[in-house]
């Protein structure tokens, strides 16, 4: 991964039930799962910055999903240096999925006109019909790679970055 500007999306595993409060969206219940939150990074160190940010644990939450992570484990990371924020696409796309839905509205799009940043499936999602579904809806979309499987990383809940070998960009 490297600090260019771009989009993401961070495929995160909750284990077990769960509430947690979140900022003024307040307390929120939430099943086991997948829960996929897809963001854009076009500040200082883009996506190499923001993802490590996430695959953290925050002692003062900044963002919605600052609030979930201590209890989610990333499983993958897609991203995509697009110049164009692709955030609102991703979630549109991926939304379309029968079995992806919203599980919190206003989660992680206090700052546009979405429903939510934050989607949910009983499932992993499908990496692949993700990428065919954005390219075929978006034929100017730049490449979407991914990063995650158990020899890339391990991203344990409320845990730093702990890479075993370097990933592709």
């Amino acid at each position: 991964m490297k600090s260019r500007p771009g989009t993401y999306a961070l495929i995160l595993k909750v284990n077990a039930p769960f509430e947690i409060s979140v900022g003024k969206l307040g307390s929120l219940s939430g099943e086991k799962g997948f829960y996929i939150y897809c963001g854009s990074a076009f500040g200082p160190g883009g996506v190499k910055a923001r993802t490590t940010h996430h695959a953290g644990q925050s002692q003062r939450p900044h963002w919605h999903i600052d609030y979930l992570r201590p209890i989610a484990t990333i499983s993958e990371i897609w991203y995509s240096y697009d110049p164009v924020k692709r955030e609102h696409d991703w979630t549109n796309t991926l939304l379309d999925d029968q079995q992806i839905s919203l599980p919190f509205i206003g989660f992680g799009s206090s700052d546009c006109s979405c429903r939510s940043h934050l989607l949910f499936s009983n499932q992993h999602p499908s990496f692949h019909r993700f990428v065919r579904k954005i390219h075929t809806q978006f034929a100017d979309h730049k490449t979407i790679s991914r990063f995650g499987n158990e020899s890339d990383f391990s991203l344990k809940a409320g845990q730093r970055v702990t890479r075993k070998s370097t990933p592709g960009n």
